[in-house]
């Protein structure tokens, strides 16, 4: 009987492993997915700040005096602007690829711990 029971728990540890290898493939795949999303968010906003900018410095019209100063005070701070999302959207990247990076770590470490509870089983059946 201790060895029908042993077998029992030996398959749902096996069932545990399947279980957390499909999470695993699930979270890497929806962290791959979202730091993606993140970065190419970023990187089109920036490229359409830089287009906008583009536009409106090439927009005809005097371009003396008052008008000649808004507009490079607004290019300058539309430059700071782009160059800070640049660093910002650098940088987020990086805690996300590390955030990622780390969930993988853990549930890698989960599934080895399993696999290893599950040998202990095997072992003591």
């Amino acid at each position: 009987m201790h060895l029908t029971r042993s077998t029992g728990e030996v398959g749902n540890m096996e069932k545990m492993i399947e279980f957390v290898d499909a999470m695993m493939k699930s979270q890497k795949e929806f962290m791959e997915s979202w730091v993606s999303a993140q970065k190419e968010f970023m990187e089109n906003w920036i490229e359409t700040t830089k287009k906008i900018q583009e536009t409106l410095l090439s927009a005809g019209g005097a371009q003396e005096g008052t008008t000649k100063e808004t507009l490079n005070l607004y290019r300058s701070w539309l430059e700071t602007m782009a160059n800070s999302s640049k660093v910002f959207t650098d940088e987020a990247g990086k805690v996300q690829e590390t955030w990622k990076n780390s969930v993988e770590k853990q549930m890698e470490m989960s599934r080895e711990m399993v696999k290893n509870i599950s040998v202990l089983f095997k072992k003591a059946a």
